[in-house]
């Protein structure tokens, strides 16, 4: 049976990928809010949402940013490239909103070192520089007009070499090399290395492009649901019982996302896709106005929320010397974090209308140079106090 026109049938938003993309930042949101509360995981709750964000977390984001750009009215290099360098930006305006800057104005006011890894923290690799770069790498296959599938074998390529890269070559001991390395390669201190997680971009970017031509979602739903749910509680069933050559011990709250456990994750968001589709359309529920809000901002959701619970985690140690202890609290604090966010993007909506894409140009390009040279001059004076200690 033939699943696929031979042209766009599907366009405009999708609910299932909406709610999925909700699930994911109201996930991140909760965990950030328990680590900078408390510092890690603790308990039931947080275990449960580690493990939930493990399956449905960073990963499945990714995924729905590849076919994102499917979805994309510019699809061209030129716009994919601009597109990147404008994250990598943001993403270095939220390290300096979020750890840079106060962590600084922390350290001034306390004399606490325990603020320099905070000022450190202005050139660190985030999921949102990760995008940039992802961005910037699809500009280039692009310019070499490869085609999806091979854009998602160079995705399983660069991933997989990441396994004897870690294993062998490890982590390196020089701070800046080590800063530089984590931005491309997997290393104890690496977050989102282009190479580990680019094959998720890749994937999505691979189902956008069926996604679009879609004739019939109902009964395709049902195939993805009936081959892909067997295959991965098989896999993990395995993969959390049975040592597997090469690969690191499982730990489903780090995320699972080298070699064939990315793999999996992928399969697992196709099964998320297919679970919301069941959902809304045999249950006949309409998705709340939020769901599509969460969706369409989640960028905006994740940067405003990370700097709100990093000032909080730093507002924390200057008070109190220390963080909380692990609690409902928490959990609190996160659902609080989520309104705050929405009102400030409503606000921003409807009554400022900033966009960083949409500055002039000159503009631009004077705020891109300040950013990045404040970024600079903030990480070599935080290193410069680091060496002190």
């Amino acid at each position: 049976m033939n699943y696929f026109s031979d042209k766009t049938v599907n366009p405009g938003r999708q609910p299932e990928i909406d709610i999925s993309k909700a699930i994911c930042i109201v996930l991140m949101i909760l965990i950030h809010a328990y680590m900078a509360s408390s510092g890690g995981y603790h308990g039931i709750i947080t275990g449960l949402l580690g493990y939930g964000a493990g399956f449905l977390g960073a990963g499945t984001f990714m995924i729905c940013m590849g076919i994102g750009m499917r979805y994309s009215q510019k699809q061209d290099a030129s716009s994919n490239l601009y597109r990147g360098i404008l994250l990598l930006t943001i993403g270095q305006v939220l390290n300096l909103l979020r750890a840079g800057i106060p962590g600084l104005i922390a350290y001034k006011a306390t004399g606490n070192q325990n603020f320099i890894p905070y000022m450190l923290g202005v050139i660190d690799s985030d999921i949102i520089t990760f995008a940039g770069l992802a961005f910037i790498l699809m500009a280039l296959l692009k310019m070499l007009k490869l085609g999806d599938g091979v854009i998602f074998l160079i995705g399983i390529i660069l991933n997989f070499l990441m396994v004897p890269f870690y294993s062998i070559i490890g982590t390196p001991k020089d701070f800046w090399i080590n800063k530089l390395i984590n931005l491309f390669f997997l290393t104890d201190n690496a977050l989102f290395p282009l190479c580990t997680h680019f094959v998720f971009v890749a994937f999505g970017y691979l189902v956008g492009g069926y996604y679009r031509r879609i004739i019939d979602k109902t009964i395709l739903s049902k195939r993805v649901l009936f081959i892909c749910i067997p295959i991965v509680v098989v896999y993990f069933a395995l993969r959390f019982t049975v040592p597997f050559p090469f690969m690191p011990k499982y730990v489903p709250e780090d995320e699972p996302v080298l070699a064939t456990d990315a793999l999996a994750v992928c399969l697992d968001t196709l099964i998320t896709f297919a679970a919301m589709y069941k959902l809304v359309t045999l249950q006949k529920i309409k998705v709340p106005t939020i769901v599509f809000h969460l969706s369409k901002h989640i960028n905006a959701y994740y940067c405003i929320s990370d700097i709100i619970l990093y000032v909080w985690g730093i507002l924390l140690i200057a008070t109190r010397g220390s963080l909380l202890p692990a609690s409902l609290v928490h959990f609190v604090i996160g659902i609080i974090v989520i309104a705050v966010c929405y009102l400030v993007i409503e606000i921003n909506n409807k009554i400022i209308h900033f966009s960083p894409g949409k500055m002039n140009k000159a503009v631009q390009i004077i705020a891109f140079f300040v950013i990045w040279l404040a970024s600079a001059a903030l990480s070599f004076y935080a290193y410069h106090i680091y060496q002190l200690y």
